[in-house]
């Protein structure tokens, strides 16, 4: 009689540590969706010379304005005859450079101020702290706006906007644990050992809050495309005619009655994108520190 081969109990250990071994093990399907939605929306925004070319996208074709979904038109026609579908995947192209860039500055410089004024605690580091809680009091849209309104708009300046006004929030949020971790007991030992201050900062203290860094990054995308969307409704975003979510939901507006999908598709697009980013950033929080989880 065969006899089935059992699993090796390392693999069984590292497949449930990983972040999809525990979603299962928890049957989170939603965010197993959510994780999904997000590859798709990658793949086709990284694919999207393959789809679509630049001039398919933003030509414009009067004669077949405003057709409803159909086999043919996947998703419809705009209000100047541009293939929705084609839109749709260049703005995700637009879309998620937005968010992804403009994270990553607000990160960098959040987590660089952060690590320096939670390890040096004199005059100068409390007059940043100062300054940044004066930013984070001032109303980030209205920042944005003004960072765009100098600069000019595009995708450039909507990245600077985004990434500029996210940075006092990140320096807030990072600072408290590199305040506790200096004074732990492996910064201690490392102080004693001769080790120099940048060596303990990069080496010992950093890395130690890099799970709250992936944690930080991934809810941070949501809102940062949410106010890129915003911004770009506002037409501070890149000019027509670029296809930017936010922008195809602002020119639309006047077709809401007679063709509610020239607004709802790009709308749609965009719920689905930053509700699936805030559904894994809040799983990657349960997964990274299960205590999290346990004390909601």
């Amino acid at each position: 009689m065969a006899h089935s081969t059992p699993a090796s109990p390392i693999l069984e250990s590292t497949a449930d540590r990983s972040f999809l071994g525990f979603l299962v093990r928890r049957k989170n399907y939603t965010v197993l969706v959510a994780a999904a939605i997000l590859v798709l929306f990658v793949a086709a925004a990284a694919l999207a010379p393959l789809f679509y070319s630049w001039e398919a996208t933003t030509r414009v074709a009067l004669d077949t304005a405003l057709l409803p979904i159909s086999a043919a038109h996947p998703l419809g026609t705009d209000e100047l005859g541009r293939e929705l579908l084609a839109r749709v995947i260049w703005g995700a192209r637009i879309t998620l450079v937005v968010g992804v860039v403009s994270v990553a500055i607000a990160l960098v410089v959040g987590v660089m101020l952060g690590a320096l004024c939670g390890y040096y605690e004199n005059w100068l580091t409390n007059s940043v702290m100062r300054f940044m809680d004066f930013m984070i009091a001032f109303p980030r849209t209205l920042f944005a706006i003004i960072i765009v309104t100098i600069f000019g708009s595009g995708v450039v300046s909507l990245i600077l906007a985004i990434g500029i006004s996210t940075i006092p929030a990140n320096v807030r949020l990072f600072r408290g644990p590199i305040l506790a971790l200096k004074r732990r007991q492996f910064t201690t030992a490392a102080k004693a050992l001769g080790a120099r201050d940048s060596s303990i900062l990069f080496s010992h203290i950093l890395p130690n809050t890099m799970s709250l860094v992936i944690i930080q990054g991934t809810l941070s995308l949501a809102e940062a495309i949410l106010i890129g969307a915003g911004l770009s409704f506002l037409g501070l975003g890149p000019q027509p005619p670029t296809p930017e979510w936010g922008a195809m939901i602002a020119a639309s507006r006047a077709h809401v009655t007679s063709n509610p999908h020239v607004i709802l598709v790009p709308g749609f697009a965009l719920f689905l994108v930053i509700l699936s980013f805030n559904l894994v950033g809040d799983a990657l929080r349960d997964y990274i520190d299960p205590r999290s989880s346990k004390a909601l």
